[in-house]
């Protein structure tokens, strides 16, 4: 019987033999590298812009290459047949993404800035604004049917979710920035470096929370509809 801990594993050798893991480590070196060369006063918004627009985000363009590659493939059909249901196959997607930012994130803050800073509200922040993009992405994925149109949507998306980075900057504030799971996820990574309080701690993880619940519905359904009703080569 298919589990999550199964699919996590199956997932984590797809993504190490089709190189994910190396394409990170090639990302995550380069930034490194980057960030030491930076003037030591841009060096703190540089890591917080880096780790957010990144490792975060890239879980996004992966899942989407992973599930157009699986469509050509017509996997879904014969797995499906199995006792995998659909909510676990989309969770171990993501969990397993998510586990990816996090470690690029937490080596680049490593080499970087050492221990000087709290591990607490990098852990959310990566994790839960991963999985928000993730999900975004594996939404569009399952709508398309070429990389080239995927890769067409997604920046347009992906654009909107990147307008809370501004505030890192003091360049505008809006309180309807604050409602995107952008702006709660650049909070909660800011808080490695600098107080927060409780309260903000709190709203971060409780939108990143309800966006992530949202968009799991979202895409479960999105997945049925699009891909398997439909068949995968017409969805």
């Amino acid at each position: 019987m298919w589990n999550l801990p199964k699919m996590l594993k199956a997932d984590i050798r797809f993504q190490y033999l089709h190189g994910f893991y190396y394409a990170y480590l090639f990302m995550v070196t380069v930034y490194i590298l980057l960030l030491h060369a930076s003037p030591q006063q841009f060096i703190e918004p540089l890591t917080i812009l880096v780790v957010f627009t990144d490792p975060t985000v890239l879980g996004c363009f992966f899942i989407g290459g992973i599930v157009l590659l699986e469509k050509s493939q017509n996997v879904y059909g014969p797995l499906f047949m199995t006792s995998l249901q659909v909510k676990t196959f989309i969770a171990s997607k993501v969990l397993s993404l998510s586990v990816i930012s996090l470690v690029s994130s937490l080596a680049i803050l490593i080499f970087v800035h050492k221990v000087e800073f709290q591990f607490a509200p990098i852990l959310a922040g990566v994790v839960l604004s991963s999985i928000v993009f993730t999900l975004i992405g594996f939404l569009l994925a399952v709508r398309v049917q070429t990389v080239n149109q995927f890769l067409l949507a997604s920046p347009l998306v992906i654009t909107v979710f990147f307008l809370p980075v501004v505030i890192i900057f003091d360049w505008w504030d809006s309180v309807l920035l604050k409602l995107l799971p952008s702006y709660a996820g650049i909070l909660l990574i800011q808080g490695a470096f600098q107080s927060i309080s409780w309260g903000e701690v709190v709203y971060a993880i409780i939108t990143l929370v309800v966006w992530s619940f949202v968009l799991f519905l979202l895409a479960v359904k999105s997945f049925i509809n699009h891909v398997l009703e439909k068949g995968e080569g017409n969805s």
